[in-house]
C-alpha cells in the first residue's frame, strides 16, 4: 500500500497498525470482533489522512466479506482448509509448461493439454478403485466405505467416533416453536440440528457436506431405526456412483 502514491505516504508504525487491523478483520471469530477491527481501521485511516484507502476498502472488499472473513467463511464448502495452498499448488504445476514469454495462443494450448492429461490421469485412477474394507470398522462405517471415497470415509469416521462418545454428554433441547429443530449444547458451543433433513449449522457440516457428530449423537441418543449415520447428508460429490457418471 505504501508504494502506491494515490493512497499517500505513511510511516512504518501507521502501516503496522493498519496491517494489524486488517489481520484482525480477516481472522475475526464473530461479528462483534469484525466490527471492532473495522472501526479501528477506519479510525487509523482518518488519523493518517488516507481516507482514499478506506474508501477503496469499502468499495472493493466490504461487499464480499463472506469470502475472506473467518467467521463468515465457516459456511463455505472449503473442506476445512482456510488457505489457498491447493490453488498455489495448481499454479506451481502450470508454471512447468507456461512462462511469460509465450503467446496467448501457446498458453491456451498448454492449458488445454494440461487439463486433458489431468482428466486422463483421474479417469485411470478411478477405474482402479476397488471395494476396500477396514477391519476396524463396524457395520455403519463399512457401509460408508463401500459407496463413498476413502477421503470421505476418513472424515466421517472421526465424526462418528465423536458422535457416539458424546451422545450421553450433549444437552438436547427441542425448539418449542419448531418441532423439527433441536438445540444441541456442548461444552463451549450450541448448534442447531434439523431432524427433517439432518442438517446441522456446525462448521464441519457446512464446509464438508458430510454427516457431523451432532447429527450422529442425536440419532444415537434417540435410538433411531437403522444407521446412526444420516446417509442423506453425504454430498453427492463424495459418492462413487455419482463420480463415475460425471466422467
Amino acid at each position: 500500500m505504501r508504494s502506491k502514491p494515490e493512497f499517500g505516504k505513511i510511516s512504518s508504525d501507521d502501516a503496522s497498525q493498519i496491517d494489524a487491523a486488517v489481520h484482525k478483520m480477516v481472522y475475526a471469530s464473530s461479528e462483534h470482533k469484525y466490527k471492532e477491527a473495522h472501526e479501528s481501521l477506519k479510525g487509523i485511516c482518518e488519523r493518517c489522512g488516507i481516507d482514499r484507502f478506506f474508501k477503496y476498502f469499502e468499495k472493493n472488499w466490504r461487499s464480499c466479506t463472506d469470502r475472506w472473513v473467518y467467521y463468515l467463511r465457516a459456511t463455505l464448502p472449503r473442506f476445512n482448509n482456510h488457505t489457498n495452498n491447493r490453488l498455489e499448488s495448481y499454479f506451481g504445476k502450470l508454471k512447468e509448461g507456461i512462462d511469460s514469454s509465450m503467446s496467448m495462443a501457446k498458453c491456451i494450448k498448454a492449458l488445454v493439454a494440461f487439463d486433458r492429461r489431468k482428466q486422463n490421469d483421474y479417469e485411470y485412477r478411478l477405474t482402479r478403485i476397488g471395494r476396500f474394507s477396514n477391519s476396524n470398522y463396524d457395520v455403519d462405517m463399512s457401509t460408508v466405505l463401500r459407496f463413498t471415497t476413502h477421503y470421505a470415509a476418513r472424515q466421517i469416521e472421526r465424526q462418528y467416533t465423536l458422535g457416539l462418545e458424546n451422545a450421553s454428554r450433549y444437552n438436547f433441547e427441542k425448539d418449542p416453536e419448531e418441532l423439527s429443530v433441536v438445540k444441541i449444547g456442548g461444552i463451549f458451543k450450541t448448534h442447531t440440528l434439523r431432524t427433517d433433513d439432518w442438517k446441522c449449522n456446525c462448521e464441519f457440516a457446512a464446509s464438508m457436506g458430510l454427516p457431523c457428530r451432532h447429527a450422529i449423537a442425536y440419532r444415537k441418543y434417540t435410538n433411531v431405526s437403522g444407521s446412526v449415520i444420516p446417509w442423506t447428508r453425504i454430498d453427492e460429490r463424495f459418492v462413487l456412483s455419482h463420480i463415475a457418471r460425471e466422467l
